[in-house]
């Protein structure tokens, strides 16, 4: 045999030798000329299988339409159509919102009230004893009634006063109310939180630091002040009474306003306006620590402008009357 088929035979067990090795795992090998072999070797012959795959005519007509239906999605899913339809949508829930609050504000009985304010003297059986001051200030979102009653010098002495309430209301609805009492030997500090969103009432009392949770409201409530002037932006007539939804002092309760009768009334400046007289059948405590009926003097129009208020309290009777309105 001749010299060189031996060497080929040779070589090509090797070879050979060396690939059933390297299958099994045995031996690797990191020579260049392995990396030419595979890159420009088994890559060509690869290719050159993929293009004797020659499909059909029907195959490529099946290829044509799958590949437009994908050039079709792939439209309906382009980042600029994906981003109109976000802001298209994020504009009709901000429209619809916005829709909401005007409607609110349009709707919201308080918004009449703002800006006015109203002074009272305050007589125990005739006796000057204090002063009130109530006021509205705000705007068509949110409203803000307080209301200030203060012991004059003299009584002061015997009988201390100095009562603070707040209410603030928001699109129609009480959202937190405060009231803070001196009357005598007599302190209160509460608040009442309103969360109507999460159908919540929450009353603190900070002197005795206790917190009470009322869940699951499903009407609107007032506090005692806001309720007040809610009543004034109902229809009265001594055809029926009226009545209001009060939350006050950690008790639910609903208010009957019983009107008594029509008459004039006369004012301190000798002016007589006619008025519709009131009596709310309120069993908590409201404004003043008291022990009887209130009794409250409304004029005869739509303003409804409080001009007396009597109120029983331990020994004789407290009456506020009107000395001052304004209304910028």
């Amino acid at each position: 045999m001749k010299p060189k088929w031996i060497i080929a035979g040779i070589l090509i067990s090797i070879i050979v030798h060396i690939s059933i090795m390297m299958a099994l795992g045995k031996i690797q090998l990191n020579l260049s000329f392995t990396d030419f072999i595979d890159t420009y070797i088994f890559e060509s012959k690869k290719e050159s299988e993929k293009h004797k795959i020659i499909p059909n005519t029907e195959q490529l007509k099946n290829l044509d339409k799958k590949e437009n239906n994908n050039e079709k999605v792939s439209e309906n899913v382009k980042p600029e159509n994906f981003t109109k339809n976000t802001e298209e949508s994020s504009q009709t829930e901000f429209s619809q919102e916005n829709e909401k609050i005007q409607s609110e504000i349009k709707n919201n009985p308080f918004n009449r009230f703002i800006n006015e304010s109203m002074k009272f003297d305050i007589y125990w059986m005739g006796i000057y004893v204090g002063s009130a001051i109530v006021s509205v200030k705000g705007d068509s979102s949110e409203v803000t009634i307080t209301s200030m009653v203060k012991s004059a010098s003299f009584i002061s002495n015997f009988y201390y006063v100095n009562d603070h309430a707040e209410s603030k209301i928001e699109y129609g609805k009480p959202k937190h109310f405060k009231l803070v009492q001196v009357e005598g030997k007599y302190r209160g500090n509460k608040e009442t939180i309103f969360d109507y969103n999460q159908k919540e009432i929450i009353f603190i009392n900070h002197l005795k630091n206790n917190t009470t949770y009322h869940k699951g409201i499903d009407k609107v409530f007032m506090d005692v002040l806001s309720g007040f002037f809610y009543l004034r932006t109902l229809p009265i007539s001594l055809k029926e009474p009226v009545s209001v939804d009060i939350f006050d002092s950690n008790k639910f309760t609903t208010v009957q306003v019983q009107p008594i009768k029509e008459e004039k009334i006369e004012l301190s400046n000798k002016k007589e306006i006619d008025a519709i007289v009131i009596k709310p059948l309120l069993d908590t405590e409201g404004l003043f620590k008291r022990k009887g009926d209130i009794i409250i003097w409304l004029s005869k129009d739509d303003s409804k402008i409080p001009l007396k208020i009597e109120t029983k309290v331990p020994v004789g009777r407290v009456t506020a009357e009107l000395k001052e309105y304004k209304k910028e």
